[in-house]
């Protein structure tokens, strides 16, 4: 018989624009077999949150879980969390959003289930200092954070629960067990049964575990182990038959002093700061920290999550566009719309682990969707504004018309960064580019034969399939990219080195202008062309019209030798093999009613843009998009200039 307490808590999610049959199986493999069971036994206590995708996902398709729900509540099994309602990163939005996230959720529990939570689920654990007086400001008396937090701080004890402040504001803190999170539920009931007794030794006074729902029947092999197997039943019937004494956080802190204050700095779970870093020093952090003594290992934090905005540009470009589409939302003061920017700051297309997260196409494009859709409910001004969208101290210029809503980022060869398609709310251009990931190098292992095994201990191993699809990018995969090539260059050997050699052109700096409805970006710059070198300048004007946008291109040899070259321009779309068709000079969308046209091309080539992920099961090969390439093939004099060369954006229609 234990002197231990034991605080459990069970956090359930899932992102927006998930599949729906995945969220149905998560529920039926998962939220309520787990629910149905623990609710046998009263005395297995729990603290529980769902994110506002699967509350509203409850109460229109199972309100028997719900109700479920209620019941526990009203009978003391079940403590509430609350947190911001559709899984945001606090941290990553503005303060004004994260407030309305958190009333959302408080006034959703309140109405449907007749409590308002005191303590709260941060997601993905993501800490910065300043949340402290956020969440006392916002009513929270406690949250929970992973033991490594802790750690960073100097923190040894684990075993009761913290005070910080910010502000002369005071927030609990409980450090959540690392090995309990895996312990539970992979390993055998001799296996947790010592690691309390290990706890109890060491005169701890509480074990505490917060973890992901999903684990009890929805990871790979868990719910034949979970329930099939009865892994859940008899660890229930264990704790009722060791008394181990279940209570709610919130009993708890009741009863108990805290152990003392700290100050943690920013920081998320261990493997988080790990998956943040680029390969080299990810590869580099892990073979330190195996290195060196536990005790050093304190000193060794990893990233944060902020840097995923550094690591991928794409998530720092989505989280901008949140942030700009906040402030509109905010100017105009619409629910509906801010019911879509709410949804669009869910977490998980904005970083990448073990999970896909931003590596899923329709994760990503369900944000931008809603990012869209919250535009749409807002009055605009057609034309043209320049603005520090990305905040990297270089203006872009943003295009609104009826039609389309264009970024266009002069810094990075006056490139376009983002297409919005306001007919059929979606961003056009969203294409991940290409990167190597740690686990491109490494494969990883764990486990115990005979047990179940955590999303973190899955044996992968690269699949030889996967191998030809391990080309990575030299520049960012944006749209409207300008290349000056050999006159007889072929597809295939263009295919086979385009991603790598990029020019003079991609990513370099234009000189831009707004010259009265049209954007001209302008560059000049030395070309070598076998034996030729030649200046050569090029400028391009981007114009729109009614229902389309102009993209013309002037290219002027300003040498006196004679230029023989082929010039392309790549244009990356948010499309899958069966979306479009290539007929004569233009690419159709047919669905949309949406086509890019160019005037007189030599060709138009295509190809897939496909990543190597892994993911919770395995290795995932996904097209990310498609690149086309439209080709002319030039000839000019020294000091001559093309005449403008045409490609257009429309819906449906060209027009004057």
């Amino acid at each position: 018989m234990y002197k231990i307490k034991f605080l459990f808590a069970v956090h359930n999610h899932q992102p927006l624009g998930n599949f729906p049959q995945v969220v149905e199986q998560a529920y039926t493999q998962a939220y309520w077999p787990f629910l149905n069971l623990v609710s046998e036994y009263p005395g297995f206590k729990f603290a529980l949150h769902l994110t506002g995708f699967l509350w509203e996902f409850m109460l229109k398709k199972h309100p028997e879980g719900l109700e479920l729900i209620r019941q526990m509540i009203k009978s003391g099994q079940v403590e509430l969390l609350g947190g911001g309602f559709y899984e945001p990163v606090l941290t990553q939005i503005t303060e004004k959003d994260g407030r309305a996230q958190i009333e959302l959720m408080n006034d959703f529990l309140f109405e449907h289930l007749g409590v308002r939570p005191t303590g709260l689920w941060l997601a993905e654990r993501v800490w910065e200092p300043r949340l402290a007086s956020f969440l006392h400001q916002a009513g929270f008396s406690y949250t929970l954070l992973d033991e490594e937090h802790f750690h960073y701080a100097g923190q040894e004890n684990l075993y009761g629960y913290y005070l910080t402040e910010d502000q002369g504001l005071p927030l609990s803190i409980f450090p959540i067990d690392k090995k309990l999170r895996y312990l539970i539920p992979f390993r055998s009931l001799a296996e947790i049964d010592n690691y309390f007794q290990t706890i109890e030794q060491l005169g701890g006074q509480v074990a505490i575990i917060g973890d992901d729902g999903e684990k009890f029947g929805m990871w790979p092999g868990t719910n034949q182990w979970v329930y099939e197997r009865g892994w859940l039943k008899s660890f229930l019937q264990y704790l009722d038959t060791n008394k181990i004494e279940m209570m709610s956080f919130s009993s708890f802190m009741a009863e108990h002093e805290p152990l003392g204050r700290v100050y943690l700095p920013p920081a998320s779970y261990e493997e988080m700061m790990e998956w943040v870093l680029p390969p080299a020093r990810q590869a580099e952090f892990i073979r330190l920290k195996a290195s060196l003594p536990a005790e050093s290992r304190i000193f060794l934090r990893g990233g944060q999550f902020r840097d995923f905005d550094l690591k991928y540009p794409e998530s720092h470009h989505l989280r901008c566009r949140a942030i700009q589409v906040s402030t509109e939302v905010y100017k105009y003061d619409s629910p509906e719309a801010r019911k879509d920017l709410y949804q669009a700051e869910c977490n998980d297309a904005y970083w990448h682990g073990v999970f896909g997260g931003l590596y899923l196409p329709h994760l990503r494009r369900a944000v931008s969707s809603k990012l869209i859709s919250a535009e749409l409910k807002l009055p605009f001004r057609s034309g043209w504004e320049k603005t520090d969208l990305d905040l990297d101290g270089s203006d872009e210029y943003e295009l609104k018309t009826p039609a389309f809503f264009i970024w266009v980022k002069p810094s990075t060869g006056g490139s376009i960064v983002e297409i919005d398609d306001r007919f059929n709310a979606i961003n056009l251009t969203d294409v991940l580019t290409r990167r190597q990931e740690f686990y491109h190098l490494y494969s990883t292992s764990g486990g115990q034969a005979g047990e179940a095994k955590s999303i973190h201990e899955v044996d992968r191993v690269l699949p030889s399939e996967a191998q030809k699809w391990l080309s990575f990018d030299q520049y960012q995969r944006h749209s409207c990219l300008d290349r000056i090539v050999a006159p007889d260059i072929t597809r295939e050997s263009y295919e086979q080195s385009y991603f790598q050699e990029i020019g003079n052109f991609i990513g370099r700096k234009y000189q831009a202008n707004l010259e009265e409805d049209s954007l001209v970006l302008e560059r000049e710059e030395e070309v070598h062309l076998r034996n030729i070198t030649a200046r050569v300048n090029l400028k391009k004007i981007i114009r729109p019209g009614q229902n389309s946008v102009l993209f013309a291109w002037e290219i002027e040899n300003r040498s006196e030798a004679v230029l023989n070259f082929s010039f392309i321009s790549e244009w990356n779309l948010a499309l899958f093999e069966p979306e479009y068709r290539i007929k004569d000079n233009r690419i159709e969308l047919p669905g949309k009613q949406l086509f890019l046209e160019a005037a007189s091309p030599a060709d138009i080539w295509s190809f897939p843009i496909k990543t190597v992920s892994q993911s919770e099961k395995d290795f995932e090969i996904i097209t990310q998009g498609i690149s086309f390439h439209f080709l002319w093939k030039l000839k000019l004099a020294g000091g001559e200039k093309t005449s403008v060369l045409y490609l257009t954006l429309n819906h449906g229609r060209l027009d004057d």
